[in-house]
């Protein structure tokens, strides 16, 4: 199978509360970035996009003890999107869930995730079926390349796929904070840390669409030696390769008219859109829109992918944006990931 339906939608980030307000205040140019009370290293409170604590509900008191601050912080994000999107799904469901890029000893929680998110929800995850992919901000549409997999064994039953993550975690800010790669007075290369969770239903193919939807025509990840804390040269490449590895099965199209770009306001993932726009030049529409709406509400890491797949099959199923749209993410390590989506 190498087409699907993209369904229901739901997304949570600091400029919306739903894949509708998000969408529509990106549009509108709104911004929810500020200063936070957390402060740097001189001194100065750090800008970032956090949710407002009162848009997350609490989680259920067994869940409260016994898990650090940023397994309670992904649960608050997590649980109510996937309860939105999963709502009308018979279940138990099959998740497939991008994550930060967290080793077992910085998250002994990890392996429980989904448990407990399947508790937070009161969505019954299909534990067996379903999986966690922690590899940061292309995480999400790695995810939804197994999911596309698993669904191309059993077209029956659909799958849901995400992405969630925080920069609110004092550990990981001090550490980029150290690495000056959070954007202040002092760092112009830098991005604003933010935080969200998106979710969207997957279909199989179907004849019977009476409405205007998003459909998935094409995904593909690839491996990049030259990632940030690799020990290789930084050449850019990685886009450009998994860009072609998707073409590579896709049938004949019109131009990508609109690109929700995965950057997160550093040079680096600039040179890796450089790269692949000067090799696919000819995938790209003349007058191509890019969307990168980030700079609206910070870097979301591993929710980036599942966010901005969401926003496209909006814009698109609205006719609010020319398709197809291209949508990409690039995490820390060496994943890089596209997806295409059309009407």
């Amino acid at each position: 199978m190498t087409k699907a339906i993209i369904g229901a939608t739901s997304a949570i980030c600091s400029i919306g509360g739903g894949v509708d307000q998000i969408w529509a205040s990106a549009r509108a140019g709104i911004s929810r970035i500020g200063s936070s009370n957390v402060i740097d290293k001189h001194g100065e409170p750090i800008q970032m996009g956090l949710v407002p604590e009162d848009h997350l509900p609490p989680l259920p008191p067994e869940l409260e003890t016994g898990l650090t601050s940023r397994a309670r912080r992904l649960l608050r994000l997590a649980a109510p999107t996937l309860a939105a999107a999963a709502k009308e799904l018979k279940q138990p469901v099959r998740v497939y869930l991008g994550m930060p890029e967290l080793g077992a000893e910085q998250a002994p929680w990890l392996d429980q995730f989904l448990a407990l998110l399947s508790k937070a929800s009161n969505i019954q995850i299909d534990l067996e079926q379903s999986a966690l992919i922690p590899r940061g901000r292309a995480a999400a549409l790695r995810a939804l390349e197994a999911a596309l997999e698993m669904l191309s064994t059993d077209p029956s039953i659909p799958v849901v796929v995400g992405g969630v993550d925080s920069f609110l975690d004092l550990r990981l800010l001090a550490e980029l904070d150290g690495e000056q790669r959070i954007l202040g007075s002092r760092v112009m290369d830098g991005f604003i840390p933010g935080e969200g969770a998106a979710f969207f239903v997957l279909h199989a193919p179907t004849e019977n669409v009476t409405t205007r939807t998003a459909s998935l025509d094409g995904v593909a990840s690839a491996k990049d030696s030259g990632s940030r804390y690799g020990s290789s040269p930084a050449k850019g490449e990685g886009l450009a390769e998994a860009i072609e590895k998707m073409r590579a099965g896709l049938q004949p199209a019109a131009p990508v008219g609109t690109t929700f770009a995965g950057f997160n306001g550093e040079n680096f993932d600039a040179k890796l859109w450089g790269v692949a726009q000067l090799r696919h030049s000819d995938f790209f529409a003349s007058g191509m829109f890019m969307e990168h709406p980030a700079d609206k509400y910070g870097d979301t890491g591993a929710a980036t992918g599942a966010l901005l797949t969401v926003l496209a099959a909006t814009a698109l199923s609205r006719q609010q944006r020319s398709g197809p749209a291209l949508v990409w993410a690039a995490s820390d390590s060496e994943l890089r990931a596209c997806a295409l989506l059309s009407t």
